[in-house]
């Protein structure tokens, strides 16, 4: 059996961050899913159009696009383990740049709280602002 480990304790805003993506949407602007990523301090985030193929490359790359060059890099990650922060590119880019991954307990949501209750948000705003007819 794994033995659980607590979560990182966050220096400042940005310092830690979660990160987690929203799969299979209605297609909007080529895009099907989005990449959410939650301050841990501030509690702001950044939602990514996406698609729900990301892989952990195409996940590294967006962060680096959108979310880097504002907040720099954290600290620590928090994921649920998603396919798309456990490939080895992932880890590896995690090694290089000195991040350290912290994985939420599977099926244990409460880990990973607070960017599900940022998901439950968006997913709300996204059933407002889009139309029936899915052709906005």
């Amino acid at each position: 059996m794994c033995k659980l480990h607590p979560l990182p304790i966050p220096e400042g805003r940005w310092s830690v961050v979660s990160v987690d993506f929203i799969v299979e949407l209605p297609e909007a602007h080529g895009y099907d899913a989005v990449m959410v990523v939650v301050d841990s301090v501030g509690k702001r985030a950044h939602f990514i159009p996406t698609h729900t193929t990301c892989t952990a490359m195409g996940a590294a790359n967006l962060y680096h696009k959108h979310v880097w060059k504002l907040h720099e890099l954290p600290d620590a990650f928090i994921s649920n383990r998603g396919p798309q922060f456990i490939a080895e590119f992932t880890w590896e880019l995690y090694r290089l740049l000195g991040i350290k991954l912290s994985t939420s307990t599977a099926y244990h949501p409460q880990s990973d709280g607070q960017t599900e209750c940022v998901n439950q948000e968006l997913e709300q705003y996204l059933r407002v602002f889009c139309n029936e007819q899915q052709d906005d």
